[in-house]
């Protein structure tokens, strides 16, 4: 049995420094965002098109298109026995990859406020961030993108806003514990 869990939220909640410390934990990281970034390079699309490009994919193959995706890198890293996704958006992709690997995804969000999150974007600069949408529009196609239901609908809540990273460590610790 794998032990998988899926992290999601709104862009720069924090779902990677989360994913960063279960990963010294012994679990293999899938970035559902890296997977879109390769496949997005692979197609010779530019980073300011990556919105675009995600919403093309639902439109074409349905709302789980990134999970569709991400499951050949997702097989490849389950074989360790302990993975986190991180980037999940919606719960079709949590049925999607639960189906093709026939096992149980918890879920885990990480919730940061927008004054937060705005702070982290201007800091982190990476290249969709300054070329892509802008904050507000991005954050409205996260959330039609179906990633509050996903949050709404976790088996566990981080509150990062604000914390040291200790105290975030101390988060993350009490969901394995």
């Amino acid at each position: 049995m794998t032990e998988i869990y899926g992290i999601t939220g709104m862009p720069l909640a924090g779902k990677t420094t989360v994913a960063r410390m279960m990963k010294k934990k012994g679990f293999e990281v899938l970035d559902m965002g890296d997977v879109v970034r390769k496949e997005r390079d692979k197609r010779d699309i530019p980073a300011a098109d990556t919105g675009e490009f995600v919403n093309n994919q639902r439109e074409e193959k349905g709302m789980d298109a990134i999970a569709q995706l991400s499951v050949p890198y997702l097989e490849q890293k389950a074989e360790s026995g302990k993975v986190i996704i991180t980037g999940m958006r919606g719960w079709n992709e949590k049925e999607r990859f639960e189906e093709e690997l026939g096992e149980q995804i918890e879920i885990i969000a990480v919730w940061t406020s927008r004054e937060e999150r705005r702070k982290r974007r201007e800091k982190r600069q990476r290249k969709e961030d300054v070329e892509g949408d802008g904050f507000h529009e991005r954050d409205l196609r996260e959330i039609e993108n179906g990633v509050g239901k996903l949050m709404a609908l976790s088996d566990h809540l981080i509150k990062n806003d604000e914390l040291t990273m200790e105290e975030l460590r101390e988060k993350v610790d009490e969901i394995k514990d």
